[in-house]
């Protein structure tokens, strides 16, 4: 009989009672608590706010005056049960600092009797508020200074109401459109109206953004992920799923180093969990990136890095951010240290801001549970009541973080408001973020038409990130010119380039005189800079068919190996896939065979067959006729594996192409399964060659088939047969068609070493020394290519649950080095 391991590790638990060796740990005032602060060098940190000013905060902003607003969760796990938490005793309240002494002493409620509120976002006449699921629209009517009017804005905001996974953020993005995470939408308001939009699904807790515009967002298991295409590009092919650009992961060091014992965590009973010291080893909390934006006061290096809350270990991680054309990468800033780490097990640290001054404000909810009774197992519960961490609620600090040098402002701050527009437009280029984004809503939401003059002279010259930031105020305000856009084309800096071609495309779509102008200039523009190249790509759906199918073939000829441009293309096409294989065909670009060219010849003819087409694909299949070698495979071999998630319902065509005579190519046995004409009959020995996986199953292998193109060809090679100097063969590897969970843990964890494959041992040089690790691929991604390479090359064996994936991520929490192949078969050895 088999057993499951946390079942097991659970019992043993409850049967010696969890009894807890640590004290109870008490409340501390805000002194004693700064006392437990282990900070980094350079850096310092002083109490702005405290209970009972603030009590339970999820989340702060600082409105155009510099006050400071609060979102104040103060239903959320009042006991150990959670039992009235959905009570309307949430509020939203801003501070003031009276007697300028750098600690906010003044409270007005703006709203109260909420319910679990969550965001907020300012306008020039009100406050959108996000409660538990609603998200409404507060007014003061008469000048108060407390919302007494709300509207509802949509109804189903927060999803399900459960805390750590309703939708939250609100946060304005480059584009005037408000982002969200946990959340598949955005908004934007147009007068009185509220547009709701589908954008791409992102984060948990938390969103921040770059000065170029880039989301950052991130998992609880998994703490900084970005996009790195703008939004709603990647989402426009139905019939193509890309494996990059947005929610990509940047940090593959999930380690974290708290500085006291924690076993208060929600899976401490797992081994690897916990270290020896009863230290949480990995993030299974992190929420509420922050960008650091502020470019006074702070060191060079400390622009652009994240800072990133981990609530359940009582730390705050650095991570710095390397960019390397549309490529960012995070690496950890400390060796085995944090950014911030404290004693306190109420600690928790869940929101960072920038303020008006430049300080860095850090939310510490301040309370001892923060895991939300869904999710709270017997083991947390235990824990919890022995270190008596339901005990004495409703406070809460805020924290201000200042470097070294830092100098508070001697004069009050300005109110934004009531500036020029000039003045509005200069501060676009101020060197505090909250200046710069307080600028740009204040100039979209008061209608500062008048700016135009101020904008387009930003935009023409400064510093790269303010003049794209005029460009899409021109663009928020309806005075953008397409005449500054084109001229902004052959601008030297790559970044305002792709933003100019991105803003033009409305009108290219519209007016083909437009269209021919930007064909035009980019004839003559080096697209050889992938950030532009980038741009053309995802703008090419603007484009005539023509100028874009020879710009799509010469870039991807080119740089088809970059598998961001790879993405941008496909998902651009759109309908437009057959059109770049004819073009193909006879481009000399692609006459050399080179794995990238065979992966994307691939993928173009995968998405026509799973578009079903009729006449499209009757077409194609003619077109193969006529094609010879590499490509020919390579198109055939695409298509064939779309078709066998089709054989269910197989594509109907007017007659059987002459191509599927061809029987002695492996690819057509596969390619009749997913095509029906009159008088097909299915032979005995093509009903015994079926892939053994159901209507799922083959889905996960087809879509298996291009996440293995994507990250696992270029050492494994496209046929699974290995390649020297790189990885051994999978085909026919006991590693892959053995124990999934196995296979599993090297995606999750990588494998180094020595390793035997059919009787032959592999190690360096024939082989690199280390396969890396994959954690950052979703489950469901790491489901299908398991399943893809477990039934390929003459395998077979059920397809992989993501839920299988998610288990062992989960169960193998603290392993932070790659496994040895003794190491694995010992785990292995040891399940029941």
């Amino acid at each position: 009989m088999k057993f499951n391991l946390i079942a097991i590790f659970l019992a043993t638990f409850l049967l010696f009672g969890m009894k807890s060796s640590e004290e109870p740990s008490l409340p501390k005032s805000p002194e004693e608590e700064k006392a437990s602060f282990e900070l980094a060098e350079g850096f310092n940190i002083e109490l702005a706010a405290a209970e009972p000013l603030v009590e339970d905060p999820v989340l702060i902003n600082f409105d155009k005056k510099g006050r400071m607003w609060v979102v104040e969760m103060r239903a959320y796990m009042p006991n150990i049960d959670g039992t009235g938490e959905e009570e309307p005793i949430g509020r939203v309240s801003y501070l003031e600092d009276v007697d300028g002494d750098g600690e906010f002493d003044k409270r007005t409620t703006y709203a109260d009797s909420l319910v679990l509120p969550r965001a907020l976002y300012f306008y020039q006449d009100g406050v959108l508020i996000a409660e538990n699921i609603p998200l409404w629209f507060y007014e003061d009517t008469n000048g108060d200074g407390k919302g007494d009017k709300r509207t509802l804005v949509d109804s189903t905001y927060g999803g399900n109401g459960l805390p750590e996974h309703s939708a939250n953020g609100l946060l304005l993005g480059l584009d005037n459109w408000l982002y969200n995470a946990k959340s598949k939408y955005r908004y934007k308001r147009d007068g009185d109206k509220w547009i709701k939009e589908e954008t791409e699904f992102r984060g948990q807790w938390g969103i921040a953004k770059d000065d170029f515009g880039k989301l950052y967002y991130n998992y609880n298991w998994s703490q900084l992920h970005a996009d790195l295409v703008p939004p709603n590009y990647f989402n426009r092919n139905p019939n193509y799923e890309s494996s990059s650009g947005i929610d990509q992961g940047l940090a593959v060091d999930r380690s974290i180093y708290p500085i006291h014992p924690t076993p208060a965590v929600n899976r401490g009973y797992i081994p690897g969990v916990l270290d020896e010291d009863k230290k949480l080893m990995e993030f299974t909390s992190a929420c509420a990136p922050f960008v650091s934006r502020d470019k006074k006061y702070y060191q060079s290096d400390f622009y652009g890095n994240v800072l990133v809350c981990e609530p359940a270990g009582n730390l705050v991680k650095r991570n710095i951010i390397t960019e390397n054309g549309n490529y960012l990468d995070a690496e950890i800033a400390y060796y085995k240290k944090e950014f911030l780490a404290s004693s306190d097990d109420r600690f928790r640290p869940s929101y960072i801001t920038s303020g008006p001054d430049g300080a860095i404000y850090l939310v510490d909810m301040y309370r001892g549970i923060s895991q939300h009774k869904a999710y709270m197992t017997e083991y947390l519960r235990e824990q919890t009541l022995n270190k008596g961490l339901e005990k004495t609620i409703h406070l809460g600090r805020i924290w201000k973080i200042t470097p070294d040098g830092f100098k508070s402002p001697s004069k009050p701050t300005e109110d934004l408001g009531t500036l020029s527009s000039e003045k509005l437009v200069a501060y676009l280029g101020h060197p505090l973020s909250w200046y710069r984004d307080n600028s740009q809503r204040l100039l979209l939401q008061q209608n500062r038409t008048d700016a135009k003059k101020s904008l387009v002279k930003l935009a023409k010259k400064g510093e790269a990130s303010a003049r794209i930031a005029a460009l899409w105020i021109l663009e928020g305000l309806d005075i953008l010119d397409t005449d500054l856009c084109l001229a902004l084309l052959t601008d030297k800096e790559p970044k305002v380039q792709a933003n100019a071609l991105r803003l033009l495309e409305p009108a290219a779509l519209e007016h083909s005189k437009i269209r021919a102008s930007i064909q035009k200039i980019l004839r003559k523009v080096d697209t050889e800079n992938n950030i532009l190249a980038l741009q053309v790509l995802l703008s090419s759906t603007s484009f005539d068919e023509s100028f874009a199918i020879k710009t799509i073939s010469h870039v991807l000829a080119q740089n088809g190996s970059d598998l961001l441009l790879r993405d941008a293309a496909l998902t651009a096409l759109n309908n437009r896939e057959f059109a770049l294989i004819k073009y193909i065909n006879s481009d000399p670009e692609w006459d050399d065979v080179l794995d990238f060219k065979q992966i994307i010849l691939e993928q173009l003819s995968g998405i026509l067959v799973k578009r079903k087409d009729s006449k499209e694909l009757a077409a194609f299949f003619e077109l193969m006729q006529g094609v010879d070698g590499w490509q020919k495979e390579a198109f055939l071999m695409g298509a064939s594996l779309q078709a066998l998630s089709t054989e269910n319902t197989p594509i109907a065509l007017e007659e059987m192409p002459e191509i599927f005579k061809q029987d002695k190519l492996s690819t057509i046995k596969n390619l009749k399964r997913g095509f029906k004409w009159p008088g097909k009959v299915i032979t005995e020995t093509e009903e015994t060659d079926r892939i053994k996986l159901d209507a799922n199953g083959m889905k996960q292998f087809v879509a298996g088939r291009q996440t293995f193109l994507t990250y696992c060809a270029g050492c494994h090679g496209s046929d699974g047969g290995g390649m020297k100097r790189f990885a051994p063969p999978l085909a026919g590897s006991e590693w892959v068609t053995g124990n999934p969970e196995r296979l599993a843990l090297i995606l999750l964890h990588g494998i180094e070493g020595a390793i035997t494959v059919k009787g032959k041992v592999y190690d360096t040089p024939d082989i690199l020394p280390v396969m890396p690790s994959h954690a950052s691929l979703p489950g469901q991604d790491m489901a299908n290519v398991m399943t893809y390479i477990r039934n390929e090359w003459g395998h077979s064996s059920e397809p992989v649950s993501p839920r299988t994936v998610g288990m062992l991520r989960l169960t193998s929490q603290g392993k932070v080095v790659p496994w040895t192949p003794e190491e694995l078969n010992a785990k292995m050895a040891e399940k029941p």
